[in-house]
């Protein structure tokens, strides 16, 4: 070997993707991602079970907060302690179209938190005063929280994006004084106790864990005719709004409807959002830290639920820079739209895409949430063999005329909290 010479360098990337093993189990659908040397297993109990499935605000996440109670059999400290003897590490969350139960354990210990599991979510046990509790202290961190001007613009920002829909349905002050533990209680009911959900499974998973597992689904009485709820579409509020807060700062969110991941122009929009605000090298990054000194991060983001995908700017910036920050971001979209970029910017860009992607398949945890954002649109890991094509075949003509037709400044929709107003 002449160390004198310097390795080729190159920067054409392959991504292992490890085996997804799929199949029904009495009425679920299971997937295994295999990988890992460790005996450690992630399970998740993905729920149709949203915030878009509530009636009112604060429905959902009070019914999964309540879940962690445990069931009628082993509850309260009884339960906490058993599921920390097992050395297992559990989460729950509600995100607007799912509601999600996680678990990390080691499979020594599988088959006796899975017992835990099936009480849990065929026999709940719910407690009013717990639920009371939650509600009081969730009312706390919403008071801390309101006097935050970041928490107002994502509050603003969803209502009048997602205006008439489900999907901007968001918490007021008076909604923790509506909401009653019957509502909670019987959204676990509709959408937890016997109702159908989606497994993931990854980590080091064994023939053995299978059996286990098999033993565990079909122990269940599902109904399967449970139905997936269409939410009402989205009607934007194409405006300024504005928020008058006496702060330090001022937030600044903006942003649109797009086309969503299974539209052909998808992997041209989320690379030239990288190039816009994605990532510490973008457009408004350069622009509004590194050389005005406004913020310390502006972040542009393309956010996919299953019935709308949109792209989110956000930014705390100096009290009275919030109306100059957004005539900032104008001028950028403006660049994009008449200005080629460089080969050399283009080449950073592309990098940096390969270098993150590569990272969010590092390993067999990573890979199931790779999975599953994209086969809960119906598409499988082909969508990632294409992205990476995109990025290596995409040019500073094709990202002008993607700039042009999908970054329309009359189509967004402005939030402004705190500061100076105009």
């Amino acid at each position: 070997m002449d160390r004198s010479i310097a390795p080729e360098i190159k920067n054409q990337i392959e991504l292992t993707k490890l085996n997804v093993e799929k199949e029904m189990v009495n009425g679920v659908e299971v997937n295994y991602v295999n990988g890992g040397s460790a005996p450690l297993l992630k399970l998740e109990l993905v729920y149709n079970a949203g915030s878009k499935y509530q009636p009112q605000p604060l429905v959902a996440s009070l019914a999964f907060d309540i879940l962690r109670d445990g069931s009628k059999k082993i509850n309260g400290k009884s339960f906490k302690e058993a599921i920390n003897g097992l050395g297992v590490y559990y989460g729950m969350d509600v995100s607007k179209d799912f509601g999600t139960l996680s678990f990390f354990v080691l499979e020594r210990n599988l088959s006796q938190l899975l017992d835990l599991v099936k009480d849990v979510i065929t026999d709940p046990n719910l407690p009013q005063d717990e639920f009371n509790r939650l509600r009081q202290k969730e009312k706390n961190e919403f008071l801390v929280d309101s006097e935050k001007t970041s928490f107002l613009a994502r509050q603003r920002f969803a209502e009048v994006l997602f205006n008439e829909s489900e999907y901007g349905q968001v918490a007021h002050h008076q909604d923790f004084d509506t909401i009653e533990y019957q509502m909670s209680k019987s959204f676990v009911y509709d959408y937890i106790v016997n109702a159908p959900f989606k497994l993931l499974v990854s980590g080091s998973v064994s023939n053995q864990s299978k059996i286990v597992f098999k033993s565990f689904l079909e122990s269940l009485e599902i109904n399967t005719k449970a139905i997936k709820k269409q939410a009402k579409k989205c009607n934007p509020i194409n405006e300024l709004h504005t928020i008058s807060k006496d702060s330090e700062q001022c937030s600044v969110m903006l942003g649109k409807l797009l086309p969503g991941k299974t539209h052909p122009d998808y992997h041209q929009i989320s690379i030239t959002n990288a190039l816009f605000g994605g990532y510490f090298g973008s457009r408004l990054m350069q622009n509004i830290r590194e050389e005005k000194g406004w913020t310390y991060g502006i972040h542009s983001t393309i956010i996919n639920y299953e019935e709308v995908t949109s792209l989110v700017i956000s930014s705390d910036v100096l009290q009275d820079k919030g109306n100059d920050t957004l005539q900032e971001i104008k001028k950028e979209i403006s660049r994009l739209q008449n200005e080629l970029m460089s080969t050399k910017e283009l080449d950073i860009l592309k990098n940096y895409l390969k270098g993150s992607l590569l990272k969010g398949f590092d390993g067999a945890f990573e890979q199931i949430d790779r999975f599953f954002s994209v086969d809960s649109f119906g598409l499988d890991w082909s969508y990632y063999d294409d992205y990476i094509k995109t990025i290596e075949t995409i040019t500073p003509k094709e990202i002008q005329k993607i700039s042009t037709q999908y970054l329309k400044w009359e189509d967004f929709v402005f939030v402004k909290v705190g500061g100076k107003h105009a």
